[in-house]
């Protein structure tokens, strides 16, 4: 379950213990023993992760998280370029929801510029040095690993060539920015990597108080899929204490009940969706017809009754599928 590759321990070993900041024996020691296959110690130095969201907060708010001011003059460039441009570039599939600086708003728009989606991850683990010269022969190697990790979910590529790409940066940098934690953790999302999910959200639980919604939205959905659906429900209560839930938080909860035959739990998550005046989509409607099919509760089908005449009321038109699901619930 280890995070990264045991290939580069010594590398790993002698980075922690040239790291600033030191932890007791505690969680944390058990955490990174386990994560980067070092043994336990009396004091564990940890890295100290970057974040690029001002709601993610970090459990030390002395760091600071500036961009060098070298990088200012392609800031400048970069945005008096834009301003001559009208059409808007599409997003890659991971978007993290979160509320930048000028400069991080001006980083995160390079990363999605048209010129960066053909870019094509290697098929195998690199080591350092081959990461190195990839990054040196990039157009902007300042942005190097936030474009690599992005055609990495874009490409589905291996989990295994992301950790290489990981064990390089926090080798070079002595830390692992929040945005390619972030990154990483939709790759694993992606490919149901459930045991990956749970590593990734140990790491950044020690570092960050609170993580921003789009990591919320990634663990929450990862979890939901995965035999540890109940922990999504426990995220969920997590996220209720600090922000709204979102639409699609409660959604991926309802169909995880609906699929292990809660109906009551799901009923009772739709219930709190709707009072939060959230409209549900067609895809967690189908999945209460679909769940509950040959289930003779009077309850249970007059809270499938009120959906249909919701999809009445408001005029909505069922897609082939949804209405297939329908005719099979009430044959």
């Amino acid at each position: 379950m280890a995070l990264f590759s045991q290939t580069s321990q010594q590398g790993f070993q002698a980075l922690l213990w040239k790291c600033r900041m030191f932890w007791p024996i505690s969680r944390c020691q058990q955490l990174f023993a386990v994560s980067f296959s070092i043994p336990n110690r009396e004091k564990v130095s940890y890295f100290s992760f970057m974040t690029s969201s001002s709601t993610a907060l970090p459990v030390d708010p002395k760091r600071t998280n500036d961009f060098p001011t070298e990088r200012s003059k392609i800031d400048s460039e970069e945005k008096k370029r834009w301003n001559e441009e009208t059409k808007e570039i599409s997003e890659e599939k991971l978007h993290v929801s979160s509320v930048l600086s000028p400069k991080k708003q001006l980083l995160s728009h390079i990363v999605k510029r048209h010129r960066f989606t053909n870019v094509q991850p290697p098929e195998n683990p690199l080591q350092s040095e081959e990461w190195n010269r990839l990054r040196e022969s990039f157009s902007s190697p300042e942005i190097f690993e936030d474009v690599m990790l992005n055609s990495m979910v874009r490409c589905n590529s291996p989990i295994d060539v992301a950790k290489s790409l990981l064990t390089h940066v926090a080798k070079s940098h002595g830390d692992v920015a929040y945005s390619l934690l972030v990154k990483y953790l939709a790759l694993c999302v992606q490919q149901g990597k459930t045991s990956e999910i749970l590593d990734v959200y140990d790491i950044m639980k020690v570092r960050f108080k609170i993580l921003e919604s789009g990591a919320y939205n990634l663990l929450i959905r990862g979890l939901s899929n995965s035999d540890q659906w109940r922990m999504a429900l426990t995220l969920l209560e997590e996220v209720k204490k600090v922000m709204v839930p979102s639409r699609t938080n409660y959604e991926s909860c309802i169909k995880a009940a609906s699929r292990h035959q809660e109906m009551n739990l799901a009923f009772e998550l739709y219930h709190e969706m709707l009072d939060k005046d959230f409209a549900p989509t067609l895809d967690v409607l189908q999945a209460f017809f679909d769940f509950s099919r040959g289930m003779k509760d009077a309850e249970l089908q007059k809270e499938l009754f009120g959906m249909l005449f919701y999809l009445r009321d408001n005029q909505i038109y069922p897609h082939k599928t949804f209405m297939r699901s329908i005719k099979l619930w009430f044959e």
